[in-house]
């Protein structure tokens, strides 16, 4: 199927790659599906870009490039709504700010996609010592 972007042009998807969100975004929890589309070769930055909003677009990080020990913890609710069985199902996903001194991950609200499934949440992690504005460095 073809995808229109503002920020892309027109993409081609595959249906079998649509993510489904069914609580939404913080802030955007009227958008359900969109999909992942790499913005670099090593795999460390995507655009997570609604489906239905062509207007709409993330640029997420894929944490470990940038914090090795990055570990969230997920409460027994999120594992079954998410329906992880298998732990190396979960691909974790943190979205990027930029802004005039600085780039930041949100480590305090990931993404937390199931790769078989292609269901995804994003998890508040209550307890745990993140940030929502975390400054990426040189890998």
């Amino acid at each position: 199927m073809l995808m229109e972007s503002d920020r892309l042009g027109v993409l081609e998807i595959d249906e079998a790659s649509i993510i489904d969100v069914p609580d939404g975004l913080l802030g955007f929890d009227e958008r359900h599906r969109f999909v992942l589309i790499p913005a670099d070769e090593i795999g460390a930055y995507s655009w997570l870009h609604a489906l239905d909003d062509p207007e709409l677009a993330f640029l997420v990080v894929v944490p470990n490039f940038f914090f090795p020990d990055y570990a969230p913890e997920l409460t027994d609710d999120e594992v079954e709504v998410l329906g992880l069985s298998d732990p190396d199902a979960a691909q974790v996903l943190c979205i990027v700010t930029i802004s005039d001194d600085q780039v930041t991950a949100n480590l305090l609200g990931p993404l937390v996609l199931n790769v078989e499934t292609k269901v995804a949440r994003q998890v508040v992690l209550a307890d745990q010592d993140f940030s929502v504005r975390t400054p990426l460095g040189p890998n």
